[in-house]
């Protein structure tokens, strides 16, 4: 990756500026009738989202991240008086492909997913365009294709800053070690966009720290039970490592049961700050782990699905956004995180995320920013199909058009939940 893409990653990890007009963006009165009672006690009137049902399709079933963002997703539809029909595809991208065919046969209006494989997304989404169903995608989406490529029933893609956070956490870790040592890189799912951005952020991490020597790399699926071989594989020939730097807590977590059963001391990194691992760190047997909250996923996606049914269109440059993911990396910001995001009670006010409920102060309650898909693929410059351009929509975009969109999220956010735990981080 040249030092110009990883450069534009970097530049897009942040909100800047003040608060401007929500140019571009319909909005469709709610229909007046019965009203629905949330957890903030204001009332929902009826309206075109009322008694739908959407599909909430996470990869797995039993992996606690998906668990969140699938729990973030019901609990949302519940406070807004809508109905999930929660399906896992089990890793299947056949099987999500499938149920994706089906979503209007079922009666479903709406559809929220990560695409198994990236290549699957033009697929995927178009076939929820055909149906007219709205759909909102997360982690995984096929380079050089967006949702305007797609129409306008493929409302948003989602992710997490994954080079800019994997780089982070990397670079804290490499600090810890003195700026020497050998490494082993858990890698995540080979075709899954998280994965690819997540390496991207470890080899810049790497660049800046000669004396970092990485001695294996291996793909991890994410899982713990696919790690734990790798790991005692890669340990036998390499019993001699420092740090094991794994591209999500589910391989972190069994990264650090080979290293017990070998008796080898080594700092071990996850991603996703599942409760398991802000143990691990509370106890001292994981360094760190970057927050990227499933629980407010869940919720905010099923949000987009309400807002578009009620008519709010998003302009051109808020279809495809990144949320703040954040290093947490000491025993208090761990404990807190997970008290304020798996403790009873719900940190989020759903209702007002809503832009169809809130026109006028709606607040995403967590840091939001733009991303320019040219900027966001340039490390696939060579894989961008002959011919291809971005949409009319997204050339005509300028760079003052994201800059006042991000400053516009960042006006709005008034109830960041996460800033007390981030005041607990140890800063590098």
């Amino acid at each position: 990756m040249s030092d110009m893409s990883r450069g534009a990653f970097l530049r897009r990890a942040g909100v800047v500026g003040a608060a401007v007009p929500l140019a571009g963006m319909i909005l469709e009165g709610p229909a007046l009738g019965a009203t629905r009672r949330h957890s903030g006690s204001r009332a929902i009137p009826k309206n075109q989202a009322t008694g739908q049902s959407v599909l909430v399709s996470p990869p797995v079933a039993n992996n606690v991240y998906w668990d969140g963002w699938t729990g973030g997703a019901t609990a949302a539809c519940d406070a807004l008086g809508m109905k999930a029909k929660v399906e896992n595809f089990s890793g299947d991208t056949n099987r999500q492909l499938g149920s994706f065919q089906n979503i209007q046969t079922l009666g479903l209006k709406g559809v929220m997913t990560m695409a198994n494989v990236a290549a699957a997304s033009p697929k995927l989404f178009g076939t929820a365009q055909r149906q007219k169903v709205y759909a909102v995608n997360s982690h995984s989406n096929q380079p050089w294709s967006t949702p305007l490529d797609i129409g306008d029933y493929f409302v948003e893609y989602l992710e997490p800053n994954s080079p800019a956070a994997f780089e982070a956490i990397s670079t804290f870790v490499f600090k810890k070690m003195g700026g020497k040592g050998n490494v082993l890189h858990i890698s995540g799912l080979q075709g899954t966009s998280a994965s690819e951005y997540r390496d991207i952020g470890f080899n810049a991490a790497v660049k800046k720290f000669p004396g970092i020597k990485v001695v294996g790399v291996e793909y991890g699926g994410f899982s713990r039970v696919g790690t734990v071989p790798v790991v005692e594989n890669l340990l036998t020939a390499h019993p001699d490592v420092q740090a094991i730097i794994c591209q999500n807590d589910d391989s972190a977590l069994g990264a650090i049961s080979v290293l017990k059963k070998k008796g080898i001391k080594a700092y071990v990194t996850g991603f996703d700050a599942v409760p398991e691992a802000l143990d691990a760190i509370a106890s001292g047997d994981m360094v760190a782990t970057v927050a990227n909250s499933g629980p407010w996923l869940g919720r905010a996606m099923i949000v987009r699905i309400f807002d578009a049914m009620n008519g709010v269109k998003l302009p051109t440059v808020e279809r495809m956004m990144q949320f703040e993911a954040f290093v947490v990396n000491t025993p208090a910001a761990a404990k807190l995180y997970k008290k304020q995001t798996y403790g009873s009670g719900s940190l989020y006010d759903v209702p007002r995320m809503s832009r169809f409920l809130n026109p006028n102060d709606w607040d995403m309650q967590i840091g939001m920013n733009t991303v320019n898909p040219a900027e966001l693929w340039a490390p696939y410059v060579s894989a961008k199909p002959k011919g291809y351009q971005l949409p009319a929509a997204y050339r005509a975009a300028t760079k003052a058009d994201y800059a006042k969109a991000d400053a516009m999220y960042k006006a709005h956010l008034k109830r960041d939940g996460f800033a007390a735990v981030k005041k607990l981080t140890t800063s590098f």
